[in-house]
């Protein structure tokens, strides 16, 4: 059963409702905030300065106000959030290593994508989805055909695909690579540093939604789990697919005689499921944090909040510094009269986070 303190952070987040939400990523050396209008990367520059790059935001639901509908915005904010994490991604390599060729030359590239637009903006998004697919979601699936195969007999597979048993293989298999993979990358030195800057952005977050100064002496004591996390999302996502690929596989007709064509099909079905399986999380986790009291909602949200143990990492004040500069700057863009109006991004470079201090207020 959550903690007091899980239900707290839940609640924190439903009085905050009525301020623009706020929320990030951890990048490379920095943190990426996003808000209704704004899009800001803070990014640790070699010499101990801090550079911001920031620009007015008009998100896919501003401009097609259909994909503001349940479900479709939770996949809608899925293929954003990807867009998003790979321009902030891009510039903070080049940022927080600017002498490093590889960077700069990826970031070229991403940043030709992004002016011709159409298919080559696309490209980087439909590949990570592509791996993304084949190992998380075609792994599980080739393993629990082939243990159902092996463990068969007469040509009979002990798992059959139509049967909840082989959704409940595929989920352990899922959930074990999710967990193996987190585990294993995390000991690595750079994503240590990554996990830090993502503990560093829940704790501002928390700052902003409880209204108090966005300084480092606020946020210091914040928890480093958030609700609203990419990572209780990705979890409720799986469990999301679990039922609905028990419900909806069985009745794929059989096309093709041969049990492993018929994986296979059903594996491409599997496919465009993705999207709205991705929405109903959303919703899911939507309706978590609007009702922060009910049983079943903290049960939904627990295993979340405690697998965020490992994608987060205590940060130092200078981590802090950063994920606040991002923030201050999307907060300062709140702020600004009028709607969304896409523009070119500005970059800054602050010599330290007094100097963030002097041009971004402190004030949530």
């Amino acid at each position: 059963m959550p903690s007091r303190r899980t239900r707290a952070l839940l609640a924190s987040t439903l009085v905050s409702a009525a301020k623009p939400v706020i929320g990030g990523q951890a990048v490379i050396e920095g943190v990426m905030m996003r808000s209704p209008k704004s899009f800001a990367v803070a990014v640790r520059t070699p010499d101990g300065g801090i550079t911001v790059r920031e620009e007015a935001w008009l998100s896919f639901s501003e401009r097609l106000p259909i994909l503001r509908l349940p479900i479709l915005r939770g996949a809608t904010m899925l293929v954003e959030s990807m867009f998003n994490g790979m321009q902030a991604l891009s510039f903070s390599a080049t940022t927080a290593f600017p002498d490093d060729e590889g960077a700069k030359q990826e970031a070229k590239k991403a940043q030709q994508a992004k002016e011709s637009g159409g298919l080559a903006a696309a490209l980087p998004i439909m590949l990570s989805l592509a791996f993304a697919f084949a190992l998380f979601k075609g792994v599980p699936h080739a393993t629990a055909w082939g243990l159902g195969q092996l463990l068969g007999h007469d040509g009979h597979s002990a798992l059959p695909m139509d049967r909840p048993m082989f959704h409940v293989v595929d989920a352990l298999v899922k959930m074990g690579l999710f967990v193996g993979y987190i585990v294993l990358i995390s000991q690595m030195n750079d994503i240590k540093r990554v996990f830090m800057y993502h503990g560093a952005e829940h704790k501002s977050v928390h700052a902003w939604e409880a209204n108090v100064p966005l300084d480092v002496d606020h946020t210091r004591p914040m928890s480093t789990a958030h609700p609203r996390c990419g990572t209780s999302l990705i979890l409720i996502a799986m469990a999301t697919s679990f039922v609905v690929f028990a419900v909806v596989l069985p009745f794929v007709p059989r096309l093709f005689a041969s049990d492993a064509a018929h994986a296979l099909f059903l594996l491409v079905i599997k496919l465009p499921l993705l999207l709205p399986i991705a929405g109903v999380a959303y919703e899911l986790q939507r309706k978590a944090a609007q009702n922060p009291d009910n049983g079943l909602v903290r049960a939904l949200i627990a295993p979340g909040m405690l697998f965020q143990r490992l994608t987060t990492r205590e940060p130092g004040d200078l981590e802090l510094e950063v994920a606040l500069a991002a923030l201050r700057k999307t907060a300062w863009r709140e702020g600004q009269p009028g709607g969304p109006i896409k523009t070119t991004a500005s970059v800054e470079t602050f010599p330290s986070f007094a100097a963030v201090d002097e041009q971004l207020p402190a004030a949530a």
